[in-house]
């Protein structure tokens, strides 16, 4: 790579139903749209794979065929999915699509399936129950994130950050602040810190819900928690957890003692963990 022109650049995408940034830092304008034409590629590749409302994506086809093999790429974020689904006891459950989908209607309509019934055989899976529709949507998205990092680095890319909504990843030597929005004033900031070579995911219920009820959120079993924030190295983990936390609520907070995150309660009681970075 060049010395000379080195920048700092970004650009929007259109991906996963919003806009996504990527800003890459010093770095070679020249070689710049070279390299936002290669990752664009890359980034609608991915998200042919795990587009729950694709009607021709990979995930998609696996729901309708119920017996598929699947890429390694699809398998081993469904194994992901599966292992915080046991890790939390159902709680978080990402077959249960079709419950998913029905409270987008205003029905809610409970199914009758769980984890339990995704059977994983290497990279050939079996949706056992005619009641389970895999969504990949709390895990999938941070798993584009890492891939497209690895994607960067691999084509001489030494310092970035890719803003996902909601979904951000910090890589090289560059610091991001970061800033948590207040769960119920979305004028407001609740807290910020400092990001550097790590990622961070937030689940909340204020973005996404429905007939202007909270509780009617995009996140199915709810309990205490309206707002859950999570740094971790890889961006699906963070991802997975964010929601997975959100699910099992603040009583059982024990069960995820060794990760980064900062919690808010619906009478927002701000619980953070040991690890998570302090407030600017």
């Amino acid at each position: 790579m060049a010395n000379h022109d080195l920048t700092q650049i970004s650009k929007k995408f259109q991906l996963v139903g919003d806009n996504i940034e990527l800003t890459l830092y010093d770095f070679d304008k020249d070689m710049s749209e070279v390299i936002f034409s290669k990752f664009y590629s890359e980034a609608l590749r991915l998200q042919k794979i795990f587009n729950f409302y694709d009607k021709t994506s990979e995930l998609s086809r696996l729901n309708q065929k119920r017996n598929m093999k699947c890429s390694k790429e699809l398998a081993k974020v469904i194994k992901l999915s599966i292992k915080f689904s046991k890790f939390t006891k159902g709680e978080y459950d990402a077959a249960k699509g079709k419950e998913f989908l029905s409270r987008k209607k205003d029905e809610e309509k409970k199914v009758n399936c769980s984890y339990k019934d995704v059977l994983i055989k290497g990279n050939v899976l079996t949706l056992e129950n005619d009641d389970v529709l895999i969504d990949l949507g709390s895990v999938a998205k941070g798993y584009i994130g890492d891939k497209l990092t690895e994607f960067l680095k691999n084509e001489g890319v030494e310092s970035g950050f890719i803003d996902l909504r909601g979904d951000m990843i910090s890589f090289g030597k560059h610091t991001e602040n970061m800033s948590i929005q207040h769960p119920r004033d979305k004028e407001k900031t609740i807290y910020s810190f400092n990001l550097k070579s790590e990622s961070v995911a937030t689940s909340g219920d204020y973005n996404q819900y429905y007939n202007n009820d909270y509780d009617k959120s995009h996140i199915i079993n709810k309990k205490d928690i309206i707002s859950v924030t999570v740094v971790h190295k890889k961006l699906a983990v963070a991802d997975a957890l964010a929601t997975a936390i959100f699910v099992c609520g603040s009583k059982n907070l024990k069960k995820f003692s060794k990760e980064k995150y900062l919690v808010i309660t619906k009478d927002l009681k701000m619980i953070k963990s040991k690890g998570f970075p302090d407030n600017n």
